[in-house]
């Protein structure tokens, strides 16, 4: 909680979070956020390829006003938009290799997850399906989707969690039911939630995991005690004096340092507002440069290269975006300046707008809708006129749509019956780029899409108009120092966790 107060409930416990609070939720367990008026809650997740932890339950864990910053910095680590694999070390160290002590009351407690596999390929599986444990890819689509075999893909799992395939996904099927169950829902709602086909299937198979029927199991839960929280844990109190105490190698009882980062140079088909949260940034935008100071809200245009490099300390989060039809590069970039009394209703409204922590009714465009009014209309970029300009546009939205067109500028110019010099001057214009520099680089910018989306080099060659993989694979490696097998797994990392929009 940066400011506030929240209630997070799940199955079997109400924990009530004020600032300074946090609550780590194993992935698997179904929970409710409710966050009061006026108060400020970000979501931070272990990113998608982080190694997995011990804790199976709610953990509530102190932090000092000093780890605020970083804790912000997890949250815009999530985003996704900064290079490099993100490092979770210091929040999963708090975590990692303990379990907390059972309730201390006598009821029936939650059912834990299975314990999760270590391998990248097993571990991304995992977290699939306990994000979604009604699932139905078989094992072959499943062990496809990471592009290793069905045997190896087993051994994995059988290995490094000591539980043959089936039976994991049926325990991960098994201990959702019982959250939910916990929350009341029905038990053949329940059942087709996660998974089973039948009633009876699903019966038979909690039965076997939990020794009780789903409906024994839901009594008992309705039974137990409710809105409390058993008394803490060993980890628990280990995790609070690590906090305010410091881990070895953090100087002075704090967070780890936030490290210096960039983003890779990009084309966005939208508009994007972006704060400077902490310290400074130095934007680049279609060629210009410009320095952002802290509280400052710089204007990123659609079809216009755009990258950001933070020092370290620095931290820099997307406000809100808004469709860009076609390039239109200003004079300058546009930025304004907010007090520092804005920033909890700044941080409040990146939240809203990349999460779905947001109040009912949120409007995800007032942000944009509030820095055009403080930009003056003069400031404000506006498509030039004339056949060339709109020619621009068209060859914006064409190559967007279908970026392996193979047309140069001449030919675009003849099929657009413009003159050629005049389209790329206004070509230049428009996105501060050639032709020829614009569509390569809108090229590496759909090429990290698809890898990020799991598309096969092969594939992403093709869509992207080249020859094969292995020219995809020349050109990706002189545009990001990395082949695209490098950067899957340390080009990017975000989170796998459906409460993040990207």
């Amino acid at each position: 909680m940066r400011t506030g107060t929240a209630r997070v409930r799940t199955a079997s416990e109400q924990h009530r979070l004020t600032a300074g609070q946090g609550l780590w939720v194993p992935a698997g367990l179904p929970y409710e956020i409710d966050v009061e008026a006026g108060s400020v809650a970000v979501p931070i997740f272990p990113a998608a390829r982080s190694r997995p932890t011990a804790i199976d339950r709610p953990l509530r864990v102190d932090f000092p006003d000093s780890w605020s910053d970083w804790l912000i910095h997890q949250f815009a680590r999530s985003l996704g938009h900064l290079r490099g694999a993100a490092d979770d070390s210091g929040l999963l160290d708090l975590v990692a290799d303990a379990r907390p002590a059972d309730p201390a009351d006598g009821h029936r407690g939650p059912l834990p997850t299975p314990p999760l596999p270590v391998s990248p390929e097993a571990l991304t599986v995992a977290r699939t399906l306990l994000q979604n444990p009604s699932h139905s890819a078989g094992v072959d689509e499943l062990a496809r989707s990471v592009s290793v075999g069905v045997r190896t893909f087993q051994q994995q799992f059988l290995r490094e969690t000591g539980l043959p395939f089936t039976r994991w996904r049926t325990a991960a099927r098994v201990a959702a039911a019982a959250s939910y169950l916990g929350l009341g829902h029905d038990i053949g709602w329940t059942g087709r939630q996660v998974g089973f086909a039948t009633p009876a299937g699903f019966t038979k198979a909690f039965r076997a995991y939990t020794g009780v029927t789903p409906s024994t199991y839901k009594e008992q839960r309705r039974d137990g005690p409710t809105g409390t929280r058993p008394r803490p844990s060993p980890l628990e109190a280990q995790l609070d004096a690590r906090a305010h105490s410091g881990a070895d190698g953090w100087a002075s009882g704090g967070p780890p340092p936030i490290p210096a980062s960039r983003t890779w140079n990009r084309i966005n088909d939208f508009h994007v507002l972006v704060w400077a949260c902490r310290g400074t940034a130095q934007l680049v935008v279609g060629g210009r440069r410009r320095r952002l100071r802290q509280g400052d809200v710089a204007w990123l245009p659609a079809g216009v290269r755009n990258s950001v490099t933070l020092p370290r300390g620095a931290l820099l989060l997307p406000l809100g975006s808004r469709p860009g039809p076609s390039a239109t590069l200003p004079g300058e970039v546009l930025v304004q300046s907010f007090p520092p009394q804005a920033e909890d209703g700044l941080l409040h409204t990146a939240v809203a707008n990349y999460s779905f922590v947001r109040p009912e009714g949120h409007d995800p465009n007032g942000i944009t809708r509030r820095f055009l009014e403080l930009s003056s209309a003069a400031a404000l970029p506006t498509a030039a006129d004339g056949p060339s300009a709109s020619a621009v546009s068209r060859i914006i939205e064409e190559l967007r749509r279908a970026p392996a067109s193979p047309r140069t500028l001449v030919q675009w110019a003849t099929a657009l019956a413009v003159d050629a010099r005049a389209l790329g001057h206004d070509f230049l214009d428009a996105t501060g780029q050639t032709y020829p520099q614009w569509r390569a680089q809108l090229r590496m910018t759909l090429a990290r899409q698809y890898l990020e989306e799991g598309m096969t080099v092969t594939r992403a060659a093709r869509t992207l108009g080249y020859a094969d993989a292995s020219a995809l694979s020349r050109v990706f490696t002189r545009a990001h120092g990395m082949p695209p097998s490098a950067y899957r797994r340390n080009g990017w990392q975000h989170t796998g966790e459906e409460l993040i929009l990207r």
